[in-house]
């Protein structure tokens, strides 16, 4: 028994052409070239910050994540951390070894978070 099969069955088994992505999503074009990455700055890792010695007022609205970062730049020891010149990797590496924050993400990106509005409502600044 030979079966018969049309040639408008058949399904095309070519494929188009694959485009090739960058790594951004965006389609490159074949010829250019990446620049290569320039440094505008020290970079937010070596970023100085200075505690003001300002503590907020109403603790309940507060959250716990922020205030154990500025209860951390409080209670530190001169020769643990400098409250008036202090990087981030420096604040938040004593708030995890002293117990004011712990958390199973980053603790840098927690205070990343937070940098922000540390220095907009004035407990932080930047040196």
């Amino acid at each position: 028994m030979v079966q018969a099969v049309s040639v408008g069955s058949q399904k095309a088994t070519t494929k188009p052409p694959v485009k090739k992505v960058a790594s951004n999503g965006k389609a490159r074009a074949t010829g250019t070239s990446i620049p290569k990455p320039t440094t505008t700055g020290k970079g937010s890792a070596r970023t100085l910050y200075a505690y003001s010695g300002q503590y907020p007022e109403n603790v309940d609205k507060t959250t716990a994540q922020m205030l154990a970062l500025i209860d951390t730049v409080k209670e530190a020891k001169k020769a643990d951390l400098d409250s008036s010149s202090f990087t981030a990797q420096d604040c938040v590496a004593l708030a995890v070894k002293e117990g004011f924050l712990s958390t199973r993400q980053d603790p840098l990106r927690i205070f990343r978070f937070y940098i922000k509005r540390l220095i907009a409502e004035g407990y932080f600044s930047k040196v």
